[in-house]
């Protein structure tokens, strides 16, 4: 039975793709004066964005990149909006009983900024950052400690993502799986992967936690 329900935050609770984009933009065109290409844009979704500027640049041009472009983010993040429904299911689930988590690659700071700008940090029991494991998804560390911090057995947690790396992280930590579909998540790329539900709104995830809890 589910009792856990864990939540990616980009694409899945916030529509922040477009700042994020537009703090990549700036940060690539203040120190490199280019823009991103589309291939490195694309191999920027779903990783710690730190991780990938130390594999593309020395560790000084990938941090004065990552600063200008955080900066840039920081002083518009207030601004990203959740997804319609988004926070009257997480209020609903938190009422119905259910423990709640985000687990996100971006750094702690973001992470928990972002939530309590909409007043939303009080409704989760952890929050699992980029910071808290060596490892990042897909691979399945980052949702096994926000599991074990609660307490809970993986079997009884599902995850929610827009990506495969979500999908993924959640298989290999033997969770079930939420293919979030109302943002930043593609049909084709997701089900591929074999997530446990495609979830086309957020009041679809009703339907699969009541199955599950009569399981």
């Amino acid at each position: 039975m589910i009792t856990i329900v864990l939540w990616d935050l980009d694409g899945t609770i916030q529509d922040s793709e477009s700042l994020a984009k537009e703090g990549t933009r700036y940060g690539f065109k203040e120190v490199l004066g280019r823009e991103p290409t589309e291939d490195e844009f694309a191999q920027l979704v779903g990783r710690p964005v730190p991780v990938v500027y130390k594999e593309w640049f020395d560790d000084v041009l990938a941090k004065q990149i990552l600063d200008t472009g955080t900066h840039y983010y920081q002083e518009r993040a207030e601004q990203i909006p959740c997804y319609s429904g988004i926070p009257e299911l997480l209020k609903e689930l938190k009422q119905r009983g259910y423990r709640m988590g985000v687990v996100s690659s971006k750094r702690r700071f973001h992470v928990v900024n972002e939530l309590k700008s909409k007043a939303l940090d009080i409704l989760f029991d952890v929050i699992i950052a980029q910071e808290d494991t060596l490892q990042h998804k897909p691979h399945p560390d980052p949702l096994l400690l926000a599991a074990s911090r609660l307490k809970c057995s993986p079997e009884n947690c599902v995850y929610i993502g827009d990506q495969p790396s979500d999908i993924k992280a959640a298989d290999a930590a033997q969770m079930r799986s939420i293919a979030a579909l109302w943002g930043e998540g593609k049909f084709e790329r997701l089900k591929a992967i074999g997530p446990t539900m495609l979830a086309y709104t957020p009041l679809d995830i009703f339907d699969f936690l009541s199955t599950s809890r009569k399981q």
